[in-house]
């Protein structure tokens, strides 16, 4: 036999790993996404298991990426080498779902990308990456499903981390298995498998050291024999020798036959050593001995190797050592022979170490003195082989010339990696890297350099969320003597806008002081705008200090527009946008295509979309028109802008609630909310929340509206700037639709309240049209109060301007001038058309007015406000019409036969269409006289309804009654179920 193959063809001791393993892969393939990590120490036998796993659950595509120890990791690697096991193997995967995201997907395949435009713009955050990798899986899926492998992810980038932890979050409804391994020991991969396991009820598989009797097995397995056949002492031996790690038990025994300890004849094997006494031979012992048995030349490229890393490309091995092609083959086929090294399926120039412990116990065979000097050849040798250092080997070069000696060099080409990674959109890859370069260039006397390279860093912190690490970086450096007062001013301002968006808005305000403090009389006007746009954004979130934000933003705009300075003259036009609205729409709109224009003219796509979007929601919010918006928002999600995309969406739900297409409205909110969790952009997900909850108060869903406005208070919505949402298009337009109109007013102060303390960006929410109109009804605003809200701008904004003319038009019916009340309910129809709910909720309050003062048909357009109403299922609404109806003198609908949208156990119990109306005030426990005013009721008939109720349902007393009631699913399409 030869010694240098002695392994087990079977896996020993893990049937209760690969049970665990199959069993998820059962869970899979019914479509039940999962996870397990698999976690243990160098050599236990972690990829043994995820080969024999691969083996055991048929029926699945094998995706199989590794991590590498060789230098600096790079962002994606493991990823990219398992997806393109599958993508190289078939066609380009295609699906309406993946477009989107195949701009971001092309930084992972750059054959992706298209040579049109699309992807310019790309949104480079992670989290949008790894959504477009959770598509591409379910998409690969479809066909067969897939058992993801990703090895040694102690070794991993944290872009590859953050990618797997986003994975394990979504797999639910994917034909998904990851199958994840790392080593014991702190790393960012072990944390990430302790949080998916407590958040997500992730699997974790912690490979314990082999038995005894299974070292036993293991040995006799490796020897081809049986246990029973081993010699005396020997599986006691590798037991003690080898702590129970499978690795270490095969090269232990590798060594003893190599020599001489263990010898085979007459079909046995025998020992001829004293097994109980010392043995010469260890891991480190055996690994030299079949080095030195390849000879000079093959112990001298495994050295070098050695240098490298686990994982080295062969031909700098070639110019390391001035070997022919043929020379250096043999080597490696020999080395590979003796079970030394193994080729890398990821790439045919490249090998890697069998495990990286035979890396290890050669690289402990070196002086340092020799380490160094292979270092230097290597790094030598890699860039004359690849003078561009492509992909790892720049950071690879980098790490070789630190070894030699060379940190200057080093530096430079962590720099560069840094650069390229953060181009790549690898931010925490590239904050890694670029720190390592700025503390190098800092311990090498290299000031400038190190600056420069803290610029670099910054952004990518920037782009990390970490202010923290960013602060203290930048706070050691303005610490240093003779620091130019130029770049202590760029660091603060900086570092104010990296805190302001980070939602610390006294660290901002901090930093800007700073940085005016140092600018000083002759400060040039590059300075100047970047310190304002910060300081106008600060500003604005100050109370009482609009004005003065407007002001310092516009000096900003205009100083940066002369430079010019681009992104700053953005900055500052979209903050001069948003605060114009107070004014009107018209002068938003200017600033907005302004930066149109600057984005086009300096090739800044992501923020010409991003303007072209509000310009569109502008033009929405005033006509009631969403066709140029949905364009924006398909161009945003063609150039790969996800985050603009998705916000566009939400947009265009809040239309949708608006036009009465509720069930288009929650899939939308519900959709972007989901990604929005993922991706983190807790702002984005609450005004998400904030449509949704809309769209089912639009619906009278109250059960509906709260669920989702107690996740919107869970996510931090509380006194958010989405507040008004809440209380106005919330709260109070559901309450009408339950005939509170004292509810609604009241909520609608509180929206006014909120608006009046932090001012709102959000114009529709009641102030400037539902709440004029509610309070003209109610007595409480005259002529005197029209006009005021009438000449504001936002009063001009189409779905606020129904409600004005609503209130015009009760306005001077009450006070004798019907024709020309008339006149302004036509105007007010007019402007309603496109708001189907909306429209006819105007008719039935302004109906009740017309009634009382004499003037116009309301009671057609309470027939047409009642039909609306009835139809959409809100009951309470319909039962106001049709009693108006009757007080008018006319014969109202009859709706109490067919019970159409009465859930089908009430049905058959024989509860009738107004038992079912004061059921549904019974579910808020209100009593019989405020029932009996809502549905127009005497307080007798209201009394006799209940009873029958507590009869048909079988309910011991109203309290009881009226939990039954709040269970109650509301009425419409899909809730006809039955309830018990």
């Amino acid at each position: 036999m030869n010694p240098t193959q002695l392994t087990s063809p079977v896996l020993i001791g893990r049937d209760d790993e690969i049970a665990a393993i199959t069993q998820a892969a059962g869970q899979v393939r019914h479509g039940h996404g999962r996870a397990l990590f698999v976690t243990g120490e160098p050599g236990i036998g972690k990829s043994r298991l995820v080969r024999a796993a691969s083996r055991t659950v048929t029926g699945m595509a094998v995706l199989s990426g590794r991590a590498t120890a060789t230098g600096t990791s790079m962002p994606f690697r493991p990823l990219v080498e398992a997806l393109n096991t599958r993508l190289r193997a078939g066609t380009t995967p295609a699906g309406p779902e993946l477009e989107p995201f195949r701009p971001a997907l092309s930084r992972l395949f750059p054959e992706w990308r298209t040579n049109d435009g699309a992807g310019s713009g790309t949104d480079d955050s992670t989290l949008v990456l790894a959504e477009g990798v959770l598509r591409l899986l379910a998409v690969l899926g479809r066909e067969q499903p897939l058992l993801l492998v990703l090895e040694d992810l102690h070794d991993a980038d944290p872009e590859t981390l953050e990618v797997l932890g986003y994975l394990t979050a979504n797999l639910a409804g994917l034909p998904v298995l990851v199958l994840a391994t790392l080593r014991t020991g702190p790393s960012a991969a072990l944390d990430l498998a302790y949080r998916v396991r407590r958040d997500h009820d992730v699997r974790l598989l912690e490979l314990s050291a082999l038995t005894s009797a299974q070292v036993s097995q293991l040995a006799a397995r490796c020897l081809r024999t049986d246990p029973a056949d081993l010699p005396e002492q020997l599986a006691e031996r590798l037991a003690r020798s080898s702590d129970g790690v499978p690795f270490v038990v095969e090269e232990l025994l590798a060594g003893m036959v190599a020599n001489g300890v263990l010898r085979h004849h007459d079909s046995r094997w025998h020992s001829y050593h004293d097994l109980a006494g010392p043995v010469p031979v260890t891991v480190v012992r055996a690994v030299a001995d079949r080095a030195d048995r390849l000879g000079p030349r093959g112990r001298r490229l495994l050295e070098a190797a050695a240098v490298i890393g686990a994982r080295f490309p062969i031909p700098v091995l070639q110019t390391m050592l001035d070997l022919s092609p043929t020379a250096t083959d043999e080597l490696v086929h020999a080395a590979t022979a003796t079970h030394l090294l193994r080729p890398d399926p990821a790439d045919p120039d490249w090998y890697a170490f069998r495990h990286a412990l035979i890396a290890n116990a050669l690289l402990g065979e070196l002086s340092h003195h020799e380490r160094t000097r292979l270092a230097a050849t290597a790094a030598r040798a890699l860039t004359a082989r690849y003078p561009d250092l492509p992909g790892e080997l720049c950071p690879l070069a980098a790490d070789l010339r630190l070894a030699a000696g060379d940190g200057a060099g080093a530096a430079l080409l962590l720099t560069e990696a840094g650069n390229r990674a953060l181009a790549q959109g690898a931010a925490n890859s590239a904050a890694t890297l670029l720190e390592r370069a700025h503390h190098l260039l800092r311990r090498c006397g290299d000031r400038t350099g190190s600056i420069a390279t803290l610029g670099t860093l910054l952004a990518a912190l920037e782009e990390n969320g970490e202010f923290d690490r960013a602060q203290r970086l930048v706070d050691a450096v303005l610490a240093l003597p003779d620091l130019p007062t130029s770049e202590a001013i760029a660091l603060h301002t900086r570092l104010g806008w990296m805190a302001f968006h980070s939602g610390r808005t006294a660290d901002a305000d901090s930093r800007i002081g700073a940085a005016r403090m140092l600018l000083g009389p002759d400060a040039g006007a590059a300075q100047l705008a970047a310190v304002d746009v910060v300081d106008a954004h600060v500003l604005s979130l100050q109370e009482g200090r609009a004005d003065e934000a407007e002001r310092v933003a516009l000096r900003a705009a205009t100083e940066a527009q002369r430079i010019p300075l681009p992104e700053v003259v953005c900055r500052a036009r979209q903050l001069l946008a948003l605060m114009a609205r107070r004014r009107g729409f018209a002068e938003a709109d200017r600033h907005l295509l302004e930066i149109v224009r600057v984005a086009e003219e300096h090739r800044l796509p992501l923020w010409r979309i991003r303007a072209s979007i509000r310009l569109a929601s502008n033009r929405m919010i005033r006509s009631g028109h969403s066709e140029q918006l949905r364009q924006a928002r398909d161009a945003a999600w063609a150039m790969g802008a996800v985050h603009t995309g998705y916000e566009a969406d939400a947009s265009l739900a809040m239309h949708d609630v608006f036009f009465g297409r509720y069930d288009d409205a929650l899939r939308v909110a519900g959709d972007c909310a989901a990604a929005m969790l993922r991706f983190g952009k807790m702002g984005d997900l609450r005004y998400a929340l904030a449509v949704k909850a809309a769209a089912h108060a639009h619906r009278a869903d109250r059960a509906g509206m709260d669920a989702t406005l107690a996740e919107f208070a869970r996510r931090g919505g509380v006194d958010s700037y989405h507040m008004p949402i809440v209380y106005g298009l919330c709260h109070a337009f559901c309450a009408l639709l339950e005939e509170d109109r004292t509810t609604a007013r009241s909520e609608l102060d509180a929206a006014r309240a909120f608006d009046e303390r932090r001012s709102t960006i959000y114009y529709q929410y009641g102030r400037y049209g539902l709440a004029l109109l509610l309070d003209v009804l109610a007595g409480a605003a005259g002529a005197e109060e029209y006009e005021e809200v009438a000449a504001h701008p936002a009063a001009a904004l189409r779905w606020n301007r129904q409600f004005v003319h609503f209130a015009h038009a009760a306005l001077l019916g009450a006070t004798g001038e019907p024709g020309a009340a008339v006149a302004a309910l036509a105007q007010a129809r007019e402007a309603a058309t496109v708001f189907p709910t909306a429209h006819r909720l105007g008719l039935r309050l302004v109906a009740e007015a017309a009634l009382e003062h004499g003037w116009g048909d309301p009671a057609t357009w309470l027939r047409e406000a009642e039909l609306h109403f009835q139809t959409i299922g809100t009951p309470l609404v319909a039962a106001a019409c049709r009693t108006l109806i009757r007080r008018a003198g006319h014969r109202a609908p009859q709706r109490r036969t067919g019970h159409d949208l009465l859930p089908t156990r009430l049905r058959e119990w024989g509860v009738t269409v107004r038992e079912y109306e004061v059921l549904v005030l019974l579910a808020e426990r209100h009593g019989n006289k405020e029932i009996a005013r809502r549905l127009y009721l005497s307080h007798r008939t209201v009394e006799k309804h209940v009873a029958s109720l507590l009869r048909k349902t079988a309910h011991p007393h109203r309290s009881a009654l009226c939990d039954y009631a709040a269970a109650i699913p509301p009425p419409g399409p899909g809730n006809e179920g039955p309830i018990g």
